[in-house]
């Protein structure tokens, strides 16, 4: 039994899952969707009275309910994320490129080969009792009264 052709008459086999549309009707049939519901959303918001202007309103939320972005807050994400990848490259103590070859530490830092050890860049992250606590939570302590004797 073959499976049903798409129900726009594009010519391939459709799916019961996707309303009998092909793949590439099917997905222009969400973008459909999708722009018709933000066209009905604008209408509902304009349409709203306005004894609720009271209420607090979420600016980022209905600019991307109408579709509109806010540039101030784009520009700002922008920047800040070029101002991050450029620092990431480089170790922290000597300021080396360090690229892919990196080493995290669990001070927060990168470094290279040579800083990579908490030793070599003075590293303030407290291992000793780190461990301890991990220790101690993954091997409770067995009593006496709790064994059975013999």
């Amino acid at each position: 039994m073959d499976p049903p052709l798409c129900a726009n008459g594009c010519g391939f086999y459709g799916s019961m899952a996707n309303r009998n549309l092909c793949s590439k009707c099917y997905s222009d049939y969400l973008k459909e969707n999708v722009v018709n519901s933000s066209v009905k959303e604008e209408a509902t918001i304009d349409k709203q009275p306005l004894a609720d202007s009271n209420r607090p309103i979420c600016t980022s939320h209905l600019a991307s309910a109408i579709g509109v972005s806010l540039s101030s807050e784009t520009e700002t994400t922008q920047s800040s994320e070029s101002v991050s990848s450029c620092v990431k490259n480089r170790c922290k103590s000597c300021n080396r490129k360090v690229g892919l070859m990196g080493f995290r530490c669990r001070c927060g830092g990168l470094f290279c080969g040579k800083h990579r050890y908490a030793e070599e860049h003075s590293c303030e992250a407290d291992y000793k009792t780190k461990e301890r606590n991990l220790l101690v939570k993954n091997n409770p302590v067995c009593k006496a009264d709790k064994l059975q004797r013999i």
